[in-house]
């Protein structure tokens, strides 16, 4: 018997005479081309400061779009960071996990082959992923199997971690306001040890990519312990911050043209609580409930006002656990306290509540946002997690909380806590360690960086160790095989 696979692709759509003036431009002064590679929301605002600055220095560089987020809310960070003169390649990926993984392979892989094929100097093109997305990964994997080069990874070295605390948590009882205060202590003091297991894809997928990786741009020193510890290269590995400080200085001067608050009178009264909730490891039975049980508590039985931004997982979560009902509830018995809103379109609609005071804390299990709290100082960053890939967040800037989803009788009081700001504890809110360098930098940087190592037109993104130890050089092509 066979089992029929068939798939369809939709068609990459090619801006051919960009990428006609984008390699003419390169050969002309013997640098590869950047080309920078961007797939989810985050992507856009994190990748787009890096973009700038490469166009800036007069370098030859380009985007390559998966299209995976392709719809108005999700693709808007392509228009909002007018990053659509740059775009030369739209992937049109589509489909579940495994389908926009496979397809990606196949794609970005055929991509630079044409690049190839097409351009005396295609094979020296230098792709820059970012971070723990699918792209990461699989783009990663895409250009070494399909090209047999190595790849950039924008936010390298990310692995997650967890506090040795969270092994002495008795989920099945509820701690007293001493056990809680001593549980917050240790996420801030105490030892800590490196948990593989999730975030699921993104932990897999930030390991993958540094296997592909020939330059890392680290943001933090841990980071880039994390590599070097692995085998990685010193001379490969720079820490340079995070690019998310750049974007989030941009979207401070460039507002918005209609205010979240226009859109959301409500927001405008009084203090907010800020949830989103998308992770897969979150949407599982347990931890999910509790989450929502926590909110219900929050809602009924405090002075707290809480918006509940909605992702895609989240209510695809909400429908699958039957929940939609005690969400109505709460929206209708309690307008003043409590709303759910669409994923909000604009970055820019991000940093203006943030920045606003009517938000003193973002309940997230966002990786990215545990990084932009540092930058706000009258927001506190709850992260909803076992674990976490930004634990550097936690022990070193101490300005963010691991609240764990195993039950409200842990969240609640962790909240609370928090809520209090209280300085015995050792959280730092308004005196944040902004650990992810300084805003409108890290992405000179990166560039300063990459200039330095193409001068000359002298650059090597192949893997070979006889290459690296400088024993010999030679050509690399092995088309052939």
């Amino acid at each position: 018997m066979d089992f029929k696979v068939d798939v369809k692709y939709l068609p990459i759509k090619i801006n051919k005479k960009l990428l006609d003036s984008i390699f003419a431009q390169a050969r002309k002064q013997r640098a590869p081309v950047i080309a920078v590679v961007t797939a989810t929301k985050p992507d856009f605002y994190k990748q787009a400061p890096l973009v700038a600055e490469a166009a800036k220095e007069g370098l030859p560089v380009l985007i390559i779009n998966t299209g995976q987020h392709y719809d108005e809310v999700l693709g808007f960070g392509i228009k909002e960071f007018s990053l659509e003169k740059f775009m030369c390649a739209d992937l049109q990926v589509r489909g579940d996990l495994l389908e926009k993984a496979s397809e990606l392979m196949i794609k970005l892989g055929y991509f630079g082959r044409y690049c190839s094929k097409t351009y005396s100097n295609g094979r020296d093109m230098l792709p820059i992923v970012h971070g723990d997305t699918l792209v990461a990964g699989i783009g990663s994997l895409a250009w070494v199997f399909g090209l047999g080069m190595k790849v950039g990874q924008n936010e390298a070295g990310l692995r997650s971690m967890a506090p040795e605390a969270m092994k002495k948590i008795n989920v099945d009882h509820k701690p007293s306001k001493e056990r809680v205060k001593e549980f917050i202590s240790a996420q801030l003091y105490g030892r800590w040890f490196r948990a593989r297991e999730e975030p699921f894809p993104e932990q897999i997928d930030t390991w993958v990519s540094s296997a592909g990786t020939k330059y890392f741009f680290a943001p933090t020193k841990l980071n880039r312990n994390n590599l070097i510890n692995e085998g990685y290269p010193e001379e490969d590995v720079f820490v340079v911050g995070n690019s998310v400080v750049d974007a989030i200085k941009l979207k401070r001067k460039e507002h918005a043209e209609r205010s979240i608050f226009d859109m959301y009178p409500r927001l405008e009264s009084g203090e907010w609580m800020r949830i989103d909730i998308h992770r897969r490891e979150n949407l599982t039975q347990r931890r999910f409930k509790s989450v929502l049980s926590t909110i219900e508590h929050l809602v009924k039985d405090t002075d707290h006002k809480l918006v509940l931004v909605m992702l895609t997982a989240t209510n695809a979560a909400i429908k699958n656990y039957g929940l939609e009902n005690r969400l109505k509830l709460l929206q209708t018995n309690y307008p003043d306290k409590f709303m759910v809103t669409p994923l909000w379109k604009e970055y820019a609609h991000v940093i203006e509540f943030l920045d606003s005071g009517h938000c003193w804390a973002e309940l997230t299990d966002s990786g990215s946002m545990q990084e932009e709290l540092l930058y706000f100082s009258k927001v506190l960053s709850l992260t909803v997690r076992l674990n976490t890939d930004r634990p550097e967040t936690v022990f070193e800037s101490k300005s963010n909380i691991l609240a764990p989803p195993v039950s409200k009788d842990w969240m609640l009081p962790i909240i609370e806590e928090a809520y209090k700001r209280d300085g015995d504890l050792g959280i730092q809110l308004k005196k944040k360690k902004q650990i992810y360098g300084r805003p409108g930098e890290v992405s000179k940087k990166i560039v300063g960086i990459l200039s330095n190592k193409f001068e000359n037109g002298n650059f090597d993104f192949y893997p070979w160790l006889h290459g690296r130890l400088s024993l010999w050089k030679e050509e690399h092509k092995l088309d052939y095989l």
